[in-house]
């Protein structure tokens, strides 16, 4: 994503940018249904280690939510919260805050993939 999937601070509600980002991730997720989705959460350091975990899992499930309302299906996704424990930036600026107030996202072949790929048939 251009922007990221950023968040304000003490919050798992997603923003206008995010969403028009995600809307456009799940048009494609829903013409590759042999993937499946990890999403995880972060924070940034401020606030307590178990505050900054529950955020991070808040803000994994809304990214969930809002795809699984865009048809993607939630057996494929899986949600993580991590908290502060792994930053991009440092912590000490405004700017490095915010850049670890984000969700990322992994798309990874599911076992049908996999088993297309074995057999040599991915594209059919």
């Amino acid at each position: 994503f251009e922007t990221g999937l950023l968040f304000d601070t003490n919050s798992s509600y997603l923003r206008e940018t995010s969403k028009e980002n995600l809307s456009n991730l799940a048009n494609v997720l829903v013409k590759y249904p042999d993937t499946n989705i990890l999403i995880e959460g972060h924070t940034d350091s401020t606030g307590e280690d178990e505050y900054n975990k529950w955020l991070s899992d808040k803000r994994s499930t809304s990214v969930k939510t809002f795809l699984s309302t865009q048809s993607v299906l939630e057996e494929r996704m899986q949600t993580a919260g991590y908290g502060e424990e792994k930053p991009i930036e440092e912590n000490s600026s405004a700017e490095g805050r915010q850049a670890n107030r984000r969700v990322e996202i992994a798309i990874y072949a599911n076992a049908e993939m996999i088993k297309k790929a074995k057999a040599g048939k991915l594209n059919n």
